[in-house]
């Protein structure tokens, strides 16, 4: 079978309408027994096919193919008159296709144009957002170094602060160590000045019981000699100085008395009912105050001096003018219970004092 150059075929079943257009030199089709249509392609040959359901509609197509056998001669015959149409055809399709060149080469530099402007507005614009992005990210950048800085210093300071609340922690417990300590010491204290008390008068009850034994005790007498608490006293009848008065005591192995204690206070106070020499001077240096046996007041622990009127001693010189430097127990006046300073001169009874 042969077409011409171009060649259209329409063929449809129902509502369904197939297009051909073929440009060709050959042979195009050829049927077989099977019933398919194949395609051959020989020499220069192009082609378009839009085809759809060939095997549904192959018996349509077949009679296409028959139509087309018979109208060969005829398609052969207006050769020449397709080829007159189409080479008349063709002035007007350049001309046309001229035109349209033409008009693209006007319009196509406006477009650029426009494109270029667009162009490089939006490159404006996007360096413009970049340097604002570029901003953005240095300061924020700054902002996480700044609060990156803090954190790394408020860390420090919290490891600091947990480091002191750990020592202050220890110290704590130390703390309540220590309270506990202390208050079992003051429990332990209230526990000891109760005892205290208990022993006080205790002691004070013996004490009574002492003295009283002691009063009873210290009565005995040994040729003229009072034994009281391993001692023993002489109470001189007569009256001499006070020098004399230790020559005396001296010469029975004995001194002048010395007062150590308020119980021997009280002993010999009972005993007198005048004023007697006791073994107190100061002699060596005023206002130094010395027992016979050397010991000083301060050593002795004890003083009776008089206190209710003119404070004694008071190294009176209006009789003596080397002043009062001895000690005696009472004075003229009937005050037994005290110490005063007296001239060595006068004349006293004494008290002698040994050790048996």
């Amino acid at each position: 079978m042969r077409l011409p150059p171009i060649s259209f075929f329409l063929f449809g079943e129902h509502k369904n309408i197939s297009l051909f257009l073929i440009f060709r030199d050959r042979h195009i089709f050829k049927h077989t027994d099977s019933d398919n249509f194949l395609l051959y392609k020989n020499s220069t040959f192009y082609d378009f096919l839009i085809l759809n359901h060939l095997k549904q509609h192959s018996s349509v197509i077949g009679h296409m193919f028959r139509q087309a056998h018979e109208m060969d001669s005829i398609y052969e015959n207006s050769g020449f008159i397709l080829s007159t149409v189409a080479s008349s055809e063709k002035p007007s399709r350049f001309n046309d296709n001229s035109t349209e060149e033409q008009e693209r080469e006007v319009t196509s530099p406006k477009w650029i144009k426009v494109l270029l402007i667009v162009l490089g507005f939006s490159l404006v614009f996007a360096l413009g957002g970049l340097c604002a992005l570029w901003m953005l990210y240095n300061q924020k950048l700054a902002d996480f170094e700044l609060l990156n800085n803090q954190h790394i210093m408020i860390s420090k300071q919290l490891s600091a602060q947990e480091i002191n609340g750990t020592i202050l922690i220890r110290e704590l417990e130390e703390c309540k160590s220590n309270y506990t300590r202390v208050r079992e010491h003051f429990q332990l204290h209230d526990v000891m000045k109760k005892e205290y008390f208990i022993l006080t008068a205790r002691y004070n009850t013996l004490r009574k019981w002492l003295s009283f034994y002691d009063a009873k005790s210290c009565n005995l007498s040994v040729d003229g000699w009072i034994a009281c608490r391993g001692k023993l006293y002489l109470f001189s009848s007569d009256k001499l100085n006070w020098s004399s008065s230790r020559d005396v005591c001296v010469s029975k192995g004995a001194d002048l008395v010395t007062i150590t204690s308020q119980s021997e206070q009280d002993f010999l106070v009972s005993k007198i009912k005048e004023t007697h020499w006791i073994g107190l001077n100061d002699l060596e240096t005023e206002g130094h105050w010395v027992w016979v046996n050397n010991q000083t007041l301060s050593e002795t622990g004890v003083q009776f001096w008089f206190r209710e009127g003119p404070r004694e001693p008071d190294n009176w010189k209006n009789q003596d003018p080397s002043g009062e430097n001895c000690a005696s127990l009472g004075d003229e006046n009937g005050n037994f219970q005290s110490w005063f300073d007296a001239s060595c001169k006068k004349q006293k009874k004494f008290i002698c004092e040994k050790k048996y």
